[in-house]
């Protein structure tokens, strides 16, 4: 019989080495890159777009969504490109481009970080190249640089699954799949959760959680602008790194209708928005607590693209405990892309239901 003292000192053990390394990478890899004198361009952690967090230049799933090249016809990929008014539900335009418009089976992709279509949507036409049957519908969430700007009442992740309740009626599509990447995937749980009606399948790609993740993202994306006594005006917001990303995007109409809102709607966004992030750090996922994730009833499949313990914002741990919550749920790690449409793509196919042709 093994001595329980000697499997008592090997957990512990393991614990403080975990504790050891979450503390080193909280401290380096997630230093805040703000301030320019701050940033290492040597540092494999080092990201030069300001819109994803600094450490996803380091993770493995960065090659296969940000900017990704055109595989398998990808360049002939039938697009269409649009502006849809939410209004009068949503006091709201967002940008949205359909790849396949023509499809019968709809996929609703939602970038991930702070990101956006330019950035993401190499990835969504390469999903689309693999099978012309799928209606691959990429936007851009509100304020990430080509939809309109609002801040609203309520934590963006929520504001973000009400603007997605409202397009999905105005596209005429759904119930549809829902393709979240990271953050992407908080909206497309919220949606599933307020409106199941219209949400076929959750793939959840990969699946954010655990206390480093929550302190870390509360932090840079939203909680570091209180602490930033410059920011009286939002042409002051306008001049941090990732806010001047957005406005470098911008039409010119989008550009003064930023510079229009008011800073203080908008710190009372980052404070609501970043201490809600930041309340999820003992759940298995950040924005939903366990009691919710389990009554999803919908169908989910959860990716990651490793199978190692340094991934800190989207540790394997919490990927395999959410699959013990999700109803029909299932875990695959998919390196590259043809794994990732190995996974995808029988899944969309079996619990997506077809529309009619043209609509």
């Amino acid at each position: 019989m093994e001595d329980p003292m000697k499997n008592l000192r090997k957990l512990s053990t393991k614990f403080m080495i975990g504790l050891a390394a979450a503390l080193i990478f909280s401290s380096s890899a997630f230093a805040d890159h703000h301030e320019e004198d701050e940033i290492d361009v040597n540092d494999p952690n080092y990201n030069p777009d300001p819109t994803l967090f600094k450490g996803a230049a380091n993770n493995p799933f960065f090659p296969l969504y940000f900017n990704a090249l055109p595989e398998g016809g990808a360049e002939n990929v039938p697009t269409e490109i649009r502006r849809i008014d939410l209004r009068p539900e949503r006091e709201m335009t967002l940008y949205v481009e359909i790849y396949n418009p023509e499809g019968t089976i709809p996929l609703i992709v939602t970038p991930g970080g702070m990101g956006e279509i330019g950035a993401f949507g190499g990835f969504a036409r390469n999903v689309a190249a693999a099978d012309s049957d799928l209606k691959v519908i990429i936007w851009d969430r509100r304020n990430m640089g080509r939809s309109e700007v609002s801040f609203g009442s309520e934590p963006l992740s929520t504001e973000e699954a009400e603007d997605m309740h409202v397009l999905l009626k105005r596209l005429e599509v759904g119930p549809a799949t829902l393709y979240g990447m990271s953050s992407g995937s908080r909206s497309n749980m919220i949606l599933a959760e307020r409106y199941p009606e219209q949400v076929a399948a959750l793939v959840i790609a990969p699946l954010t959680g655990g206390p480093v993740a929550a302190e870390q993202l509360s932090r840079e994306y939203y909680l570091k602008y209180l602490d930033d006594a410059s920011l009286t005006s939002m042409a002051d917001v306008a001049k941090t790194p990732l806010w001047q990303a957005y406005m470098e995007r911008n039409t010119p109409d989008l550009q003064e209708a930023f510079l229009n809102q008011n800073v203080n709607n908008f710190l009372a966004a980052m404070k609501r928005t970043g201490e809600h992030l930041e309340s999820f750090r003992s759940k298995t996922t950040l924005g939903m607590t366990d009691e919710q994730l389990a009554a999803l009833d919908v169908p989910a499949t959860l990716i990651l693209h490793h199978g190692e313990e340094r991934d800190f914002l989207h540790p394997i741990v919490h990927t395999r405990s959410a699959t013990t919550l999700l109803k029909n749920s299932s875990f695959a790690i998919t390196p590259t892309l043809a794994p990732v449409l190995d996974v995808l793509l029988p899944f969309v196919r079996e619990y997506t239901p077809v529309m009619e042709a043209g609509q």
